[in-house]
């Protein structure tokens, strides 16, 4: 296993976050997840990424900082009826995933609840305006949980990729979309 450590996020003994938006209740009553609640911890900075799709089962990629980077894949597997794990142990720099994650907001973006999402068109004959919106009936969910000294929060998307391509100019949509391309590099073969 090969699990590299970089210093370029560090400055001055420090890792640069963002801003970091904590929520003392999401988790206290969250069983979504097998896993041992992030709460428990002793990581200084934790990621966990809990992807759930409509037809399969629920998998998890966690980014850890205690004293290096390290990272790790949790799937079910139905013969076994129980969820196992492996290191990811590719050859990508974690310190450089995090600093995607951070560029992209992950500490501080909302809920897709609160993002606002109206396709607006404006007709000049009636001075009114008129909205559309989009919904999915099925598909993949993804939760983040964060943990980031003694702060830590949770929230989700649906669909964001269909979202984020029928409201083009919403970033946070963008930005989810993003965080899940920079996970997805840690398990990509």
């Amino acid at each position: 296993m090969t699990v590299l450590t970089s210093i370029a996020q560090n400055e001055d003994k420090s890792i640069f976050v963002g801003n970091v938006i904590s929520d003392t209740t999401t988790l206290i009553n969250n069983t979504r997840t097998t896993l041992t609640s992030i709460l428990k911890s002793q990581n200084k900075i934790e990621i966990r990424l809990t992807t759930s799709t409509t037809f399969e089962f629920t998998n998890y990629i966690i980014l850890t900082y205690n004293k290096r980077w390290t990272a790790k894949y949790y799937y079910y597997e139905p013969s076994q009826d129980k969820v196992l794990s492996k290191e990811i142990n590719k050859k990508v720099n974690l310190d450089t995933i995090f600093s995607k994650l951070v560029e992209n907001n992950i500490f501080s973006l909302p809920d897709q609840d609160s993002v606002k999402t109206e396709k607006l068109s404006f007709h000049p004959e009636t001075n009114e305006f008129s909205g559309a919106g989009m919904s999915v009936c099925h598909g993949t969910c993804y939760w983040i949980d964060f943990k980031v000294g003694d702060k830590f929060r949770t929230y989700n998307y649906c669909n964001p990729k269909d979202y984020a391509d029928f409201y083009p100019l919403v970033q946070e949509l963008r930005s989810f979309t993003n965080i899940l391309d920079i996970m997805g590099e840690l398990t990509k073969e």
